[in-house]
C-alpha cells in the first residue's frame, strides 16, 4: 500500500517572495481594497475605517527595516521547509488549494473538486511595462517557465471513486480548457460585488503554483490538485468539512495498492487582507498540537476573504491525522498602520 512520509505548508502571499522596500509599495493596494475584515468581529470596513480603530502599536511596525526583517525569517523559513521537502522526495505530492478567479467562476463553484488528468499546464503570469515592481516580482514567485506539471491520474481516479465511497461528492475536472473567465460574486458575508475576469488563457493556478516554483525547487514529483471552494460564499467549506476531507482523502491513500511514497500538501493563508495574529496563532496551535477540536470549531466570523485558506492547512492536518506540525516560521506581517497584510508561515 502507498506510504505516507510526510507533510507540508506555506503561505503563498505576494509577501513571501518581496523585498522589505516592496512590501510598502504592495501595500498600496490595501488603501483601495473593498474586501477588508476587520477582525475579531469579522466586519466589512474600509480602510480609514479599519485604521480608526487599529492598535496604535501597529504603525510603529510600519517601516522598511522590520518588513526587511519579516522577509529575511520568512526566507529562512521556506528555505527549511524546502530543504526537508527535498530530504523527503516524496512519489507523489496531494495537494490541498483554492481556487480564486483563476479556473472557476460562478457558472460552476464546486465545493471540493479532484483534478486527475495527466498534466496541468503551467502557464507563467503576464508581465506587462506598466506594472510595479511588486506586482512583477510577485508574479515572478508562481514560475518563470511554461511546461505541462504531471498529475497522477491513477490516484487521481482511486481518491475519487474512495471520497464517492466516503459520501464526498466532489466534482472531477480532466483536461484544462484554453481560456477561462467569468464572474463572481455578489453572494453574502464579505462577498458584496461582483468580480469579473475576461477569458485568458490560464495554468496552473497559484495555490500549487508557488510551491512547485519556491519550494519544491527543481523537482517535479506528479502531484494531485484537490481544489477547495474556500473563499466564496454561499457553498464554502467549513472547518469540520476541511478537516474531514482531509482525513477522507488520507484513507484513500493508505488503501491505494502500490509502494509510492505520497506527502500531503498546501499553501495559502493565514489571516490575509486584515492580520490576525490571534486567529493565526490558534490555527497555529492546532497544528501543533494535532487538535482536532480547535482546528474543527475554528470561529467562522473569523474566516472570511482570503483569511479563508487556513482551511486549506485545516484539510491538510486531517490527512495528516495525529502528526504533529513543526512551525518553521511565522510572521504577523502587518504592512500598514491599519494592520493590513498577511499572516506568513511555514511547517
Amino acid at each position: 500500500m502507498a506510504k505516507i512520509v510526510g507533510g507540508f505548508a506555506s503561505s503563498h502571499s505576494p509577501l513571501m517572495s518581496l523585498t522589505g522596500e516592496l512590501w510598502a509599495v504592495h501595500a498600496q493596494n490595501d488603501l483601495r481594497n473593498s474586501e477588508l475584515v476587520r477582525p475579531p468581529d469579522g466586519q466589512l470596513v474600509s480602510y480609514e475605517e479599519l485604521l480608526a480603530t487599529a492598535d496604535p502599536g501597529i504603525a510603529e511596525l510600519s517601516n522598511v527595516e522590520t518588513f526587511t526583517g519579516r522577509v529575511e525569517n520568512i526566507q529562512k523559513g521556506l528555505n527549511n521547509l524546502q530543504d526537508r521537502f527535498e530530504s523527503i522526495n516524496p512519489d507523489i505530492v496531494v495537494m490541498f488549494g483554492d481556487d480564486q478567479s483563476e479556473l472557476f467562476f460562478d457558472d460552476n463553484m464546486p465545493s471540493i473538486n479532484v483534478y486527475w488528468g495527466d498534466t496541468m499546464k503551467v502557464l507563467p503570469r503576464t508581465i506587462t511595462p506598466e506594472m510595479s515592481a511588486a506586482r512583477k516580482m510577485s508574479a515572478l514567485a508562481y514560475g518563470t517557465k511554461e511546461f505541462d506539471y504531471p498529475v497522477d491520474s491513477d490516484l487521481g481516479l482511486h481518491v475519487i471513486e474512495s471520497l464517492m465511497d466516503q459520501d464526498f461528492d466532489v466534482a472531477h475536472s480532466r483536461y484544462m480548457k484554453e481560456e477561462y473567465g467569468g464572474s463572481i460574486g455578489p453572494a453574502t458575508w464579505y462577498l458584496q460585488k461582483t468580480r469579473s475576469t475576461q477569458p485568458r488563457p490560464f495554468g496552473l493556478p497559484h495555490a500549487y503554483g508557488f510551491a512547485v516554483a519556491r519550494w519544491f525547487a527543481d523537482k517535479t514529483p506528479p502531484i494531485l490538485p484537490i481544489t477547495i471552494n474556500t473563499c466564496y460564499p454561499p457553498n464554502w467549506i467549513s472547518p469540520r468539512r476541511a478537516y474531514a476531507l482531509g482525513q477522507a482523502v488520507r484513507k484513500a491513500v493508505e488503501a491505494w495498492d502500490t509502494n509510492k511514497t505520497v506527502a500531503f500538501a498546501c499553501t495559502g493563508g493565514l489571516s490575509h487582507f486584515v492580520v490576525d495574529e490571534e486567529l493565526d496563532r490558534l490555527a497555529l496551535k492546532g497544528m501543533e498540537e494535532a487538535n482536532a477540536e480547535i482546528l474543527t470549531t475554528l470561529p467562522r466570523v473569523r474566516l472570511q476573504s482570503a483569511t479563508t485558506e487556513i482551511m486549506n492547512w485545516v484539510a491538510t492536518a486531517g490527512a495528516m491525522g495525529g502528526t504533529k506540525m513543526e512551525t518553521l516560521v511565522y510572521e504577523p506581517g502587518y504592512r500598514t498602520p491599519a494592520g493590513t497584510g498577511c499572516g506568513c508561515a511555514c511547517g
